[in-house]
């Protein structure tokens, strides 16, 4: 891949600095790595070219971190998309240094780069996704939930397994997850981050102007489907 230019990289990482969390209240910290060092600190290398990488740690004793990682991962890869730029969830590397101390422990990457002979996929139509309504766990309550729900169809996931499901009703997006099957169990945390990855595109959509509470009280699911978030759409002059 091409080397990115060094203000891209800098604009990137104010991007980082602003980034909104999911939870404000869970430590995450961002870190950019060029390829080599990357492959120093790290057991794998990239299968698609990529010159540079967004290493995401998090604290892990909250409820919620893998959906946070998530939601931040997902954010910054929007923003590559957005300026031209390819990504992808890098799932399986592992830290091969120890981790100095007090940082924090590695959750995720994010590989990025312009490929030499990769097209760039320019429409949403050419990922392979599900149709939206095998998303759909009840018709849509309102139709200017359509274009939200969208958006949360056409993210990435883990193995592309597409676990996320949605819920709605009249005011509400109810965010639920398709347990994982048995072969693929050990896949239960990924897909936290696949949820905060889909939360992600959904709040980009609708301009950051939504609310995400976790429920105490979640409406009742079909058997294997698991409650993750409610998303409120804000009133325009919220």
């Amino acid at each position: 891949g091409q080397k990115l230019d060094e203000l891209l990289i800098d604009d990137l990482a104010d991007f980082i600095s602003a980034v909104k969390p999911l939870h404000d209240n869970i430590p995450v910290d961002v870190v950019l790595y060029e390829k080599d060092d990357f492959r120093k600190d790290f057991s794998r290398s990239s299968l698609y070219g990529a010159t540079d990488y967004a290493v995401l740690r998090s604290a892990m004793n909250t409820r919620g971190y893998l959906q946070n990682v998530g939601f931040i991962g997902e954010q910054i890869a929007l923003w590559l998309t957005h300026r031209g730029i390819a990504s992808c969830w890098v799932g399986m590397a592992k830290q091969k240094t120890t981790p100095s101390r007090g940082e924090l422990p590695y959750v995720i990457s994010v590989e990025f780069g312009r490929g030499d002979d990769h097209p760039f996929r320019r429409q949403p139509e050419e990922a392979p996704r599900k149709k939206l309504h095998e998303f759909l766990l009840n018709e849509i309550g309102n139709p200017a939930f359509l274009p939200v729900l969208e958006a949360g169809r056409l993210a990435p996931s883990a193995l592309n397994l597409q676990p996320v499901r949605f819920l709605t009703d009249e005011h509400h997006i109810y965010i639920c997850r398709k347990k994982p099957p048995l072969q693929y169990r050990y896949m239960d945390q990924t897909q936290q981050i696949d949820v905060g990855a889909a939360m992600a595109n959904m709040y980009v959509m609708c301009g950051g102007n939504c609310t995400f509470i976790r429920q105490s009280d979640p409406p009742e699911l079909p058997d294997g489907i698991l409650y993750e978030y409610t998303m409120r759409l804000n009133e325009p002059d919220e």
